[in-house]
């Protein structure tokens, strides 16, 4: 009876998997590009597809003939009447596991929104909710073609940017799960990464700068510049890195600040019956360069450049304020805020937050602190 068991045990763990995907029956989809154009009512598609076998050693020089990727253009009525459609023209199925970028042409997000296009995203078991999400300024698929020297695939190359951006914090990262939360919540505006193709040279290359914003029905209504943007992430917390450039405050040169760490506190405040937003920025940095001579023992020079990067901050959140009153656009989170502090205030004013919110009053107050000078104590340039 025990070697019956025994066998019996064995027999599951030697069992096959009957679902399995075999590596050579896939096509392995790096990025994804939505067009739309007037005369056609059907969903066109733009899968970006590894090309396994130039990616291999000895495929090395070959490679030149044989791109790494292949672009597979598909039609259909929906998203996945485009996947299924695909087959036509590929043998192998579109694998969406790895996945890692969605572009939308900013024509399509004006004007028909991006949520039907969404949907099959969220839905199916494949893609993973770590997808970027973007919006070309022009035709998406044209973001596809662009060959980059440092990386051979064009949709790794997009994500890398993203991922690389808070170097500079002039642009958004969005992926499909901070979007969704964007969407799920009271109030907030979701936003995506904008990209657009910069002419240099006689060759164009993709540039990541600023922000697409869209209403609460995931139609585009607006961007943000890249100092606008700057500002939206020092209010939402998302800002753990970049560079502050400002004058120097005893010369007519520039200085340069690398943030390091930064933390805000947004706090609703009902006073007298009127609602006001209070904004508290803590931000640390170290001086990252100088075109003149700095002191940095020159305590009254170090106090003053702190006063400066705080300016610096406090305009870029009102530039960004600005803007996003313009649009009636919540990308800060604001409605949320009271929501969870003050949830019955908040079901008597839900309704009519588009209205309220560009009129609300908003206090910022900033705090930094230059915590070093970096590896030297005096310029160079003195």
């Amino acid at each position: 009876m025990k070697i019956i068991s025994l066998f019996l045990c064995l027999s599951i763990a030697l069992s096959g998997c009957w679902d399995k995907n075999e590596l050579t029956s896939l096509a392995i989809t790096t990025g994804v590009a939505f067009d739309t154009e007037e005369s056609e009512e059907d969903i066109q598609m733009t899968a970006q597809i590894i090309n396994l076998g130039t990616l291999a050693p000895a495929a090395v020089q070959s490679s030149i003939a044989n791109p790494p990727y292949w672009n597979l253009k598909t039609r259909g009525k929906t998203v996945f009447d485009c996947i299924r459609n695909a087959t036509m023209q590929s043998p192998k199925k579109l694998y969406w596991a790895h996945n890692q970028i969605i572009v939308f042409s900013e024509d399509l997000a004006r004007q028909e929104g991006v949520g039907e296009y969404l949907d099959f995203f969220f839905r199916d078991a494949e893609p993973r909710i770590s997808i970027w999400l973007l919006v070309s300024k022009g035709s998406a698929s044209d973001i596809l073609k662009m060959d980059s020297k440092l990386d051979p695939i064009p949709a790794m190359n997009i994500s890398s940017l993203i991922e690389n951006r808070s170097n500079n914090a002039k642009a958004s990262a969005v992926d499909l799960y901070e979007f969704s939360n964007r969407q799920l919540s009271q109030a907030t505006a979701p936003v995506m990464s904008y990209i657009q193709l910069l002419s240099a040279n006689g060759e164009k290359t993709p540039l990541l700068s600023g922000t697409a914003v869209f209403n609460r029905d995931f139609k585009m209504i607006g961007t943000l510049n890249e100092r606008e943007t700057r500002g939206m992430l020092w209010v939402i917390n998302h800002l753990d890195n970049g560079l502050l450039v400002m004058p120097s405050p005893q010369d007519e040169v520039n200085i340069s600040i690398e943030v390091i760490s930064a933390k805000t506190k947004i706090e609703p405040q009902i006073i007298n019956g009127e609602l006001k937003i209070k904004i508290l920025v803590r931000e640390k940095g170290v001086l990252g360069d100088a075109d003149g001579f700095v002191d940095v023992l020159d305590k009254e020079l170090w106090n003053r450049i702190n006063q400066g990067q705080a300016a610096v901050i406090r305009q870029d959140i009102l530039l960004s304020l600005e803007q996003a009153r313009l649009l009636k656009a919540d990308i800060f989170g604001f409605g949320d805020a009271v929501y969870k502090k003050y949830p019955r205030e908040w079901k008597e004013i839900k309704e009519d937050w588009i209205d309220i919110f560009p009129a609300l009053e908003v206090e910022i107050q900033v705090q930094t602190a230059l915590v070093r000078p970096n590896m030297i104590l005096h310029s160079i340039n003195k």
